[in-house]
């Protein structure tokens, strides 16, 4: 009976480590870093094919990516032990809520304006002026408010756009390529770039909780990554070559 016994133990135990919960990925509709595919359902962009090129490579199983509105999508990471969040900018009001891997991209925050309302500027105390549309939880809103700008926030970006043409708002904050990204989306070709304002790495949060060795884990496999022409290619793929991180 003892070997009967022991073996009984193992199939326990390995149904116990096959039982484990995966990794909980949070994300939100924010391309060309990720977005919704219509044709198959799946999450796809530049930083949904590093993340999920870096979970296969560590071994680590996830759950498919929960597209959500960011303010949202960062409440949960930080409440979801064994969970993670992309893409984030690194600033330091966030520093000390996760742990860190990357970077996996990077922003440039600019504003956008009507070509015909000819705005230029030179700073952001120059915006003082004006409503500012950009969504809840964006990181570009602590650089508006510190500069005691009026903005506007919404749930997703993708309602700022049609705000701006019907002149609900005079400027949009949004990262460049997001922007660029969206206005070719909807068919958009009346807006200008007016200022560039901030810029941060963009990277995967973890809960804080993390062990700090599995952090350095997944940071070392992602260089890797770098050094094998990975992040590369995934760039290239989607046509942001030059956009890639250094």
């Amino acid at each position: 009976m003892a070997p009967r016994s022991a073996l009984l133990c193992l199939m326990l135990l390995l149904g116990g480590a096959q039982a484990a919960e995966p990794m909980k990925l949070y994300t939100e509709d924010y391309p060309p870093f990720s977005w919704v595919d219509k044709g198959s359902g799946k999450v796809v962009g530049l930083a949904a094919d590093i993340v999920a090129d870096l979970m296969q490579r560590a071994g680590v199983p996830t759950t498919q990516p929960i597209v959500a509105p960011w303010a949202r999508a960062m409440v949960l990471t930080m409440a979801t032990p064994n969970s993670c969040l992309y893409t984030t900018a690194r600033v330091p009001e966030r520093e000390d809520s996760y742990q860190w891997v990357g970077p996996i991209g990077h922003n440039e925050w600019v504003l956008f304006a009507r070509r015909e309302d000819h705005i230029r500027l030179d700073s952001l105390d120059e915006a003082a002026n004006y409503q500012i549309g950009t969504f809840i939880g964006d990181a570009s809103v602590t650089f508006l408010r510190e500069h005691k700008l009026r903005v506007e926030t919404v749930p997703n970006d993708r309602l700022n756009p049609p705000k701006l043409q019907k002149r609900r708002i005079k400027l949009w904050s949004v990262g460049r390529l997001p922007g660029m990204f969206l206005q070719r989306e909807l068919g958009i070709d009346e807006f200008e770039p007016v200022l560039s304002f901030a810029r941060a790495d963009m990277y995967l949060a973890c809960h804080k909780n993390m062990a700090k060795a599995e952090v350095a884990r997944l940071n070392d496999i992602l260089q890797t990554m770098y050094r094998d022409g990975t992040i590369r290619r995934i760039y290239t793929q989607y046509g942001y070559e030059k956009e890639m991180p250094r």
